[in-house]
């Protein structure tokens, strides 16, 4: 290569640098977000944005808004497709929708300098605690126990109980049903995603019509940061986990005594049911398996077998069932981004199930079910028919 072409080669690559640095200069814009936000929130309160720009850090310094009067203003640059949610620097302190439930990303593309106002409707923390001023969508006899202490997990949650129509007025006891995701199974306006699952409706209806023996239902909250680590005993590498001996420890020697102690129960396992969705459904089938002298019907609605490579299926396979047990299990076909993949984890834990003995089993695969509270709304009544059905 001759002399002359070097000085050429060295002048084009520094005008190459030179030109990538003045282009992410030039073609990132600043953006102003103004927020306003819900009378309720702390006077102390601290906003962040998260978004694809920032690994969606819910805390992250660097994009932490100042307070203007009333105002919460932060101007950063971007360019291009951004989607992002504002946060008090957490996930369990995210906004959240004008009835409580949970909202899409927020999304904008930003090709000039702009101005962005938002408005935050409700905070996520807030609204399952119930203190965001939403109306309740109880129907019947409801009873609320706020922050009820595990011993065995030494953290809080609420207990919320759906008691049968003819509570007050007689003397009976009645079977028990306990459910995870408390928050989401009797009022829209602390569920997770702003829909119930109608168990409340659901069981009034089925009674009225003498279709079912009248039930208690007892909610249990999950506590939001710890509910994947409270709903596996096993751990995932990604997600967490290894919590669920403890809460499963916490429901049958702290909760259930309490609940039978407090109110009318049929304390024996024949009468007592547990029952969730996703990782409650994990879980359920966990602690059903694990505690069969306490419980004789488990309900696993879309249970995530796919958490910590397949270990429920594993646990599954070698579980001893003692006594009969009546087993629920369900799934969507369009679950997920890989719904088929779903379906045949399901398909797999059913056909390990049907190899047990001491089992009555019934398995439903719900044609076009997305993973929702809404879709296991739909499929709730055919859970209680089958435990307490006449």
């Amino acid at each position: 290569m001759s002399s002359s072409i070097l000085p050429l080669l060295k002048r084009f690559f520094i005008l190459s640098i030179f030109f990538i640095l003045i282009s992410t200069t030039l073609f990132s814009f600043k953006v102003t977000f103004l927020v306003e936000v819900p009378s309720y929130t702390p006077v102390d309160a601290q906003l962040y944005i998260a978004g694809s720009f920032n690994n969606w850090n819910p805390a992250d310094p660097n994009y932490r808004f100042s307070k203007e009067n009333d105002i919460f203003k932060i101007t950063i640059e971007l360019v291009g497709k951004i989607e992002y949610k504002i946060t008090r620097g957490s996930w369990e302190t995210v906004e959240k929708g004008v009835k409580g439930e949970e909202i899409p990303n927020r999304f904008l593309e930003v090709d000039k300098d702009m101005e962005v106002k938002i408005s935050v409707s409700h905070w996520r923390d807030f609204v399952e605690k119930q203190q965001a001023g939403l109306k309740s969508t109880y129907t019947g006899n409801i009873k609320l126990i706020k922050d009820f202490y595990s011993p065995e997990l030494k953290n809080s949650r609420n207990i919320i109980i759906y008691l049968p129509p003819d509570y007050e007025s007689s003397t009976e006891r009645y079977p028990v049903l306990y459910m995870h995701d408390g928050q989401n199974i009797f009022d829209a306006s602390t569920s997770f995603s702003g829909v119930e699952w109608g168990a409340d409706e659901s069981a009034e209806e089925l009674i009225k019509n003498g279709l079912i023996r009248p039930i208690i239902m007892v909610g249990i909250y999950n506590t939001g940061v710890e509910r994947v680590n409270e709903y596996s005993p096993w751990v995932d590498v990604n997600y967490g986990g290894g919590k669920g001996d403890l809460y499963a420890q916490f429901i049958v020697n702290t909760l259930k005594p309490y609940i039978d102690s407090n109110f009318r129960t049929l304390p024996d396992r024949e009468n007592t049911a547990i029952m969730g969705s996703s990782m409650g459904g994990l879980i359920s089938l966990y602690i059903g398996f694990e505690y069969n002298n306490v419980f004789s019907k488990i309900g696993a609605m879309s249970p995530s077998v796919w958490f910590a490579n397949m270990k429920l299926l594993e646990y599954t396979k070698q579980a001893k069932v003692q006594d009969f047990t009546m087993i629920y299990v369900d799934i969507g076909t369009a679950e997920g981004q890989n719904p088929v993949a779903h379906l045949n984890d399901a398909r797999e834990l059913y056909k390990a199930l049907q190899k047990k003995e001491n089992i009555d089993l019934m398995y439903i695969e719900d044609r076009n079910a997305a993973h929702s509270e809404g879709a296991w709304a739909k499929r709730l009544p055919e859970v209680l028919l089958y435990f307490f059905g006449k």
